[in-house]
């Protein structure tokens, strides 16, 4: 689940997700830390550019400074690619992120992604456009470990439950409306994790 607001923080505390990701950019005001210390699941800071889907709009300097507001607050930190080394020095567990809202890369390029990750866990989160998309993320799913990967876009979902299927170490989904194209309900996932019998 996305936590966005501070009026969701109290609909995280109730939520059905087993881990809940911290949408900062998304945040008119940045919660309290004894606020989100209330929430005794694991959790994930995120703070997104406008360039890789989000709001947040101040230099590197600033987004650096909100990570380490929250030091001993999260479990894992979302860190884009491209990110500077401070980043990845971070005391969280680094989940390092790809993001393509327009196209899905060649294996080569994702594959080369992957092995020069600094990062704990590789996200790759891209835009379907034609069935040989999915073999690509299938193909990088099945070779490494540690790896969420999955295609945008309501026609390719499906995706998102493979992931898992496939070994990544979790699925990203919404707790109400979708905030990304394709992303699957809480209670939809599980019910189709539940027909299929795969034990989360």
């Amino acid at each position: 689940m996305i936590v966005s607001s501070i009026r969701s923080l109290d609909e995280a505390i109730k939520s059905k997700a087993d881990v809940l990701e911290f949408r900062l950019d998304l945040f008119k005001n940045l919660p309290e830390k004894k606020d989100i210390e209330k929430i005794e699941k694991p959790k994930i800071i995120t703070v997104r550019k406008a360039d890789d889907g989000g709001k947040f709009k101040g230099n590197e300097e600033e987004r650096l400074s909100i990570f380490r507001k929250y030091l001993n607050v999260f479990d894992y930190a979302d860190i884009e690619v491209y990110a500077r080394g401070e980043f990845f020095d971070l005391p969280f567990k680094i989940i390092e992120s790809y993001h393509n809202f327009k196209r899905t890369p060649k294996f080569t390029e994702l594959r080369d992604m992957v092995e020069s990750r600094r990062g704990d866990i590789f996200k790759i989160a891209v835009m379907g456009r034609e069935k040989k998309d999915v073999q690509t993320i299938v193909k990088i799913l099945c070779e490494y470990e540690d790896v969420v990967a999955f295609l945008m876009g309501e026609k390719y979902s499906y995706t998102r439950i493979l992931a898992v299927i496939l070994g990544s170490p979790f699925i990203y989904c919404s707790e109400g409306k979708a905030v990304a194209p394709g992303q699957l309900s809480v209670d939809n996932a599980r019910k189709i994790f539940e027909i299929l019998g795969v034990k989360l």
